[in-house]
């Protein structure tokens, strides 16, 4: 998972799935996502997407002020509606 900060947008790229997410990029994103600075995360460059990337967003979502989404991959918009959960990551 690439994770960059440009201009106050956590810009997120790469596959983010329950296989390839891994122990540092979840302490690299919760560390992005602490940055005061960041008021959007940017999922624009997402490969592939499935609950491992929705569980990323409701940590970023519990962040005061929480943070709003740009361009949700329609697999996590998918699993939001599944879930009924979609209002929590609506921008």
């Amino acid at each position: 998972m690439q994770i960059e900060i440009r201009d106050g947008i956590l810009l997120l790229g790469g596959d983010i799935t329950v296989s390839t997410l891994n122990d540092s990029d979840l302490q690299r994103f919760e560390r992005a996502c602490a940055d005061p600075a960041v008021t959007q995360i940017d999922l624009s460059g997402i490969g592939r997407a499935d609950s491992a990337c929705l569980a990323l967003l409701l940590i970023a979502r519990r962040r005061q002020p929480p943070v709003s989404f740009l361009q949700l991959p329609a697999s996590v918009r998918a699993l939001a509606e599944l879930y009924e959960i979609n209002d929590w990551i609506s921008t």
